[in-house]
């Protein structure tokens, strides 16, 4: 597979990455209006779709930033763009929503929505595949942090009036989708920057009056890094294609393989690396920790690895049974024999 970026998708990697090596963020990825990129450009995006995100996501994983640029921009983005609606001004987005639906009021409680502390208006994905949009001042909003620091909160909602889209097949699935994709690409950034961090202390550091990386322990230890990042990578970019493309079955089998892969190799990968630091990788000063965290953080949110590893079963089990009812009599005569 080949993973060099476009010249768009070039474009919007190399401008975020311009805003945070300039020491900016979030005010300043929105007045270049990059925070719009997954809207279409009628209302002053890109029209970017979720492969054309992994890049920029890449080097906000790198730059460990507090933006909440997934879950108040790119998801929202990509929702609101899918429905073919608008929503003024900032929106954050829960792509799991449950909640009570008495025609067009909702009662719930979400418990956890990235970037709701930001917003001014929250967007859900039902789960017969509509868009709710409701104003964050008419619900209950209370903030706090996720493990990496970012902004997100728990709404509560009342009885709040909501404008509910029509009904497009397959929208919440491929919404939920996405989200595991994007944040995965934004741990693949984070991941980068934890393998340039371990390579550059174990050439560094020395012990026994020999550089770390000198210990043939660490050396298979790091290559593990290296292998799991590239296996990650591959996962990344094939999941992100297959969210942009038709075929449903391949999307469900890509996203899942990539969060199952995530929360158990990748989040090992950097355990290890804390590891090879000893005992700086576990202080709190340390920049490993944040992009640790960033990791964990993906892992956690939309669904974990083992939700994701029985959707991979009950798939191949289907398909399985298909192929079986499929297979001429006589095929199936030669393989029981």
């Amino acid at each position: 597979m080949d993973f060099s970026p476009t010249d768009d998708q070039r474009m919007i990697a190399d401008s975020f990455a311009r805003v945070f090596e300039g020491g900016g963020g979030q005010a300043e990825l929105d007045e270049l209006g990059l925070l719009l990129a997954a809207h279409p450009e009628a209302t002053g995006g890109f029209g970017a779709g979720v492969a054309d995100l992994v890049p920029a996501l890449v080097e906000c994983g790198r730059a460990a930033t507090q933006a909440p640029v997934i879950g108040a921009a790119f998801l929202p983005g990509l929702a609101l763009t899918r429905a073919g609606i608008w929503a003024e001004g900032p929106a954050c987005l829960d792509p799991e929503a449950e909640v009570r639906i008495d025609d067009d009021r909702l009662t719930g409680v979400l418990p956890v929505v990235p970037g709701a502390d930001v917003a001014d208006r929250l967007v859900m994905c039902l789960p017969d595949d509509r868009l709710a949009v409701v104003p964050l001042s008419v619900a209950e909003v209370v903030p706090f942090a996720l493990v990496d620091g970012r902004g997100a909160a728990e709404v509560r909602l009342d009885g709040a009036r909501a404008t509910i889209t029509d009904t497009v097949p397959g929208l919440t699935g491929a919404i939920q989708d996405s989200a595991v994709t994007l944040y995965a690409a934004e741990a693949l950034g984070a991941l980068y920057a934890i393998r340039e961090m371990t390579q550059a202390y174990l050439k560094e550091r020395r012990q026994f009056g020999r550089p770390l990386g000198s210990f043939q322990a660490l050396q298979h230890a790091m290559v593990d890094l290296y292998h799991d990042i590239e296996h990650f990578q591959s996962l990344v970019h094939l999941a992100a294609r297959c969210c942009d493309g038709p075929d449903v079955a391949m999307r469900l089998r890509s996203v899942s393989a990539l969060k199952r892969y995530l929360g158990g190799r990748m989040r090992r990968a950097a355990a290890s690396a804390i590891q090879m630091h000893g005992g700086i990788g576990v202080t709190e000063e340390y920049a490993l920790g944040r992009y640790v965290k960033r990791v964990i953080v993906a892992d956690l949110l939309n669904g974990s690895a083992d939700d994701h590893g029985a959707r991979l079963a009950r798939l191949i089990a289907e398909e399985t049974r298909a192929a079986d009812r499929a297979a001429p009599a006589d095929d199936l005569k030669e393989n029981v024999a």
